[in-house]
C-alpha cells in the first residue's frame, strides 16, 4: 500500500471511528434492556462471535442467520446493521429494503436507513430512486448539528462522498454560522486525496473559528508526516501564501505560514512572517527570540542574527533586550568556530563586545555572556588561567541552580582541557549531584565518564555510561551508548585493553584540541590496529579533516569505514557525515542522496534516521 493510499485510509478511519462511536451510543438506548440470565448473555456472546467469524470467513448465510436471531434476542441496533449488511453482500437488495423500511417505521430517527436505502439502490444501478431518495434526505435535514454529521458520516461510510459533501454543504447554509462542518468536509476531501480542498475547508474553519487554529495545525501536521515525495508540502505552501497574500490581516494564516517554514526548514521565511506579525501586533519579541535561537541551534547564524538584531533595535527597555544581545554574542562566536577561523584580532573583538555588554544584561544572562567569553579566553586567546579566575568569581555571584551548573561545567572543561583532571571530575560530579535528573545533570555526568575514559577507568566510566543510555536526552543517551560500545567492544577483544588504551589517548589529544598529536596516534591505530579500534580511529580523523576543511579526504574517510566496516557502531554515523559533506561542500547532491537512502534502508533503528529522511525528501 503507498502512503498516499495510508493517508487516504487514515482519514477514513478517523470517520468510521466517529460514525462508530455515534452508533454505539444509539445502540445502547434503543435497547429493551431485557432481562437475562448468566446462561442466556453467554450464549449471545458465544453466537456473537460465530457471526463475526462467519462473517470474515464471507460464510454471509451463515451470519446473516445469526445476526438476524441475535437482533431478534436483544434488539440491538449494531446486531440489525451486520444483518442488513450481509443482505447486502448476499444480493439480496430487495429484502434488504424492505427490513430497512420496516425498521425506520418503528425508529424514525434512525437515519441510517435512510442513506443504507440509497447505497442499495446505487447498487442496483437504480440512479433515480437513490437521487430522489437523497432529495428527500436533503429537503428534511433538521438543523441540528449532530444529526447533519450521522447522516454525512453515514453516506462516507458507504463511499458516497459526493452527497456526503452535499449535506455537509446544506449544514452550513442551515446552521448559519452557529456551528459549521468545515472540518468535517476537509477530512472528506482527504479521504479522497483531494489536497487543496482539504486546504480550503481548513482555511475556512481558521477564519471561522480562529480558536481552532491548534487543531487545523495538528491536522496538517499528520499530513506532512504521510508526506514522502513533498507532493502535499509543495501543494501547502502555495495555498498558505495564496491565503496570507489575500488576507494581510488574518494573523492566524500568518502564523500558519511562519509554523509550516519552520516544519521545512525554511528559516528566513519563517522569521521574515514573524517580524511581519510584529509590526502590526507588536506582541512577537518572545516568538522571534525563540526563533532565532532555533536558528542558531541549526548553524544559521546570519538569521539567528537578524532575529537577534531585530529584537535589539527596539532599544534597551524591552524586556527581550538582554537575551537577544547574549544570542547575538552567541552567534557570531559560534559562526567563528564553525569556521574554524584563529583569527586572534576577531577574537579579541568579540572579547571586548562581552565586556561592553555586561553593562546591558541582568544577573539571568551573565551565566550564559561568562561562558562564552571564558571559552574565548582558554581556547582562542591562551589566557587559561584569566577564564578559570573570570569562572570562579562568577559563579559565586549567580544565584540560579542552573546558572551555577553552566558556569561549573565550562569551568571543568577548561580543567580537563589542560590536564588537571580531578578539579575536573570534581566538578562535574558537584553538577550531576545537584541536578541529578535534569539534562545538565546527565551532561555532567556523561562529561564524567567521558573523563574517565580518558584516563583508562573503564570499569567505573562504563557503570555511569549504562545509566546514562535510558537519558531523556537523546543526544546524550547516544553519545553514552557509543562510549559504551567502543569500551565493552575493544576490552571483549583484548582484556588488557591496549589497543583501548591508545584510543582513549587519541580522543583525550582531540578533546584537548591537540590535533597534530591526536593524528599521529590515530594514524598509527588506522595502520596497526584491530577490526574494532580501525573503525574509531577512521572516523575520529575524518572530524578532523573536515573540521580542518579538506572535505574531500574526510568524505573518503567515512566512507571507508561504511564500506569495510559496515557492522561496525560507527558505520550509520559515518555514513550520515558523508552525505552532509556531499551535499552541503562537495554539492553532489545525486551521491548525497544515495548515501541518505542507504542509511535509511540498511540502518532505520539509527538516530540520524529521521534526519536523513528530512534531507533526502529535500533533495
Amino acid at each position: 500500500m503507498t502512503l498516499a493510499m495510508r493517508l487516504r485510509w487514515f482519514f477514513i478511519f478517523l470517520i468510521n471511528a466517529a460514525f462508530i462511536l455515534q452508533v454505539s451510543g444509539q445502540a445502547n438506548s434503543k435497547a429493551k434492556g431485557k432481562r437475562m440470565d448468566a446462561q442466556q448473555k453467554e450464549q449471545i456472546q458465544i453466537d456473537e462471535q460465530l457471526a463475526s467469524q462467519s462473517y470474515r470467513d464471507q460464510d454471509y448465510e451463515k451470519a446473516r442467520d445469526l445476526y438476524l436471531q441475535l437482533f431478534e434476542k436483544t434488539e440491538q441496533l449494531s446486531h440489525f446493521q451486520q444483518y442488513i449488511d450481509c443482505l447486502i453482500q448476499l444480493k439480496d437488495y430487495d429484502k434488504a429494503e424492505k427490513e430497512l423500511k420496516a425498521y425506520a417505521k418503528k425508529h424514525p430517527n434512525y437515519y441510517r436507513a435512510d442513506t443504507d436505502l440509497i447505497y442499495i439502490y446505487t447498487l442496483q444501478g437504480k440512479t433515480d430512486k437513490a437521487k430522489k431518495q437523497f432529495n428527500e434526505i436533503q429537503k428534511n435535514l433538521p438543523d441540528n448539528a449532530n444529526a447533519i454529521r450521522n447522516y454525512g458520516y453515514a453516506l462516507q461510510a458507504r463511499n458516497l462522498n459526493d452527497m456526503a459533501m452535499a449535506i455537509f454543504e446544506k449544514g452550513n447554509t442551515l446552521l448559519e454560522g452557529k456551528e459549521t462542518f468545515y472540518m468535517d468536509q476537509a477530512n472528506l476531501s482527504l479521504s479522497s486525496l483531494n489536497y487543496q480542498d482539504a486546504f480550503r475547508y481548513y482555511f475556512k474553519e481558521v477564519e471561522t473559528h480562529p480558536g481552532q487554529y491548534n487543531n487545523v495545525r495538528n491536522r496538517l501536521q499528520t499530513m506532512l508526516f504521510y508526506d514522502v515525495n513533498n507532493s502535499i508540502s509543495d501543494e501547502l505552501r502555495i495555498a498558505l501564501l495564496k491565503q496570507t497574500q489575500e488576507h494581510p490581516d488574518n494573523l492566524e494564516y500568518a502564523q500558519l505560514l511562519v509554523w509550516f517554514a519552520l516544519q521545512q526548514e525554511d528559516y528566513d521565511i519563517a522569521l521574515a512572517q514573524c517580524q511581519s506579525i510584529d509590526r502590526k501586533t507588536h506582541d512577537q519579541d518572545a516568538q522571534i527570540h525563540n526563533l532565532a535561537s532555533i536558528c542558531l541551534n541549526n548553524k544559521q547564524f546570519d538569521i539567528a542574527k537578524e532575529g537577534y538584531n531585530y529584537i535589539l533595535d527596539k532599544g534597551k527597555s524591552n524586556p527581550f533586550y538582554g537575551l537577544a544581545l547574549t544570542g547575538l554574542i552567541k552567534a557570531d562566536y559560534l559562526k567563528l568556530k564553525a569556521e574554524n577561523r584563529n583569527d586572534a584580532k576577531a577574537y579579541e573583538k568579540l572579547s571586548r563586545r562581552i565586556e561592553e555588554a555586561y553593562n546591558d544584561i541582568n544577573t539571568n544572562d551573565l551565566a550564559k555572556l561568562t561562558q562564552i567569553q571564558a571559552d574565548i579566553m582558554a581556547y582562542h586567546l591562551d589566557q587559561t588561567d584569566e577564564a578559570i579566575a573570570l569562572l570562579t568569581n562568577t559563579i559565586a555571584t549567580v544565584n540560579s541552580k542552573q546558572g551555577q551548573a553552566e558556569l561549573k561545567l565550562e569551568l571543568a572543561d577548561i580543567y580537563l582541557h589542560k590536564d588537571e583532571v580531578w578539579e575536573a571530575t570534581l566538578l562535574y560530579s558537584q553538577v550531576d549531584k545537584s541536578l541529578k535528573e535534569e539534562p545538565l545533570g546527565h551532561e555532567a555526568r556523561f562529561k564524567n565518564a567521558q573523563l574517565r575514559y580518558f584516563i583508562g577507568e573503564y570499569e567505573w566510566a562504563e557503570s555511569q555510561l549504562k545509566v546514562l543510555k535510558a537519558a531523556t536526552s537523546k543526544l546524550i543517551a547516544n553519545d553514552a551508548m557509543t562510549l559504551s560500545l567502543v569500551i565493552k567492544d575493544n576490552l571483549e577483544v583484548d582484556t588488557l585493553g591496549l589497543e583501548l588504551n591508545r584510543l582513549a589517548r587519541a580522543d583525550f589529544r582531540i578533546y584537548q584540541q591537540r590535533e597534530d598529536e591526536a593524528l599521529a596516534l590515530l594514524d598509527d591505530i588506522i595502520a596497526t590496529g584491530n577490526e574494532i579500534s580501525k573503525p574509531h580511529a577512521l572516523f575520529r580523523k575524518g572530524e578532523i579533516e573536515e573540521k580542518r576543511k579538506d572535505f574531500a579526504n574526510a568524505e573518503q574517510l567515512f566512507l571507508q569505514i561504511v564500506e569495510q566496516y559496515p557492522e561496525s557502531y560507527m558505520a550509520d554515523a559515518a555514513l550520515m557525515h558523508a552525505a552532509l559533506i556531499e551535499q552541503n561542500e562537495l554539492k553532489n547532491k545525486a551521491l548525497a542522496g544515495e548515501h541518505y537512502e542507504k542509511l535509511i534502508d540498511e540502518y532505520p533503528t539509527s538516530i540520524y534516521t529521521a534526519q536523513a529522511k528530512k534531507n533526502y525528501r529535500k533533495l
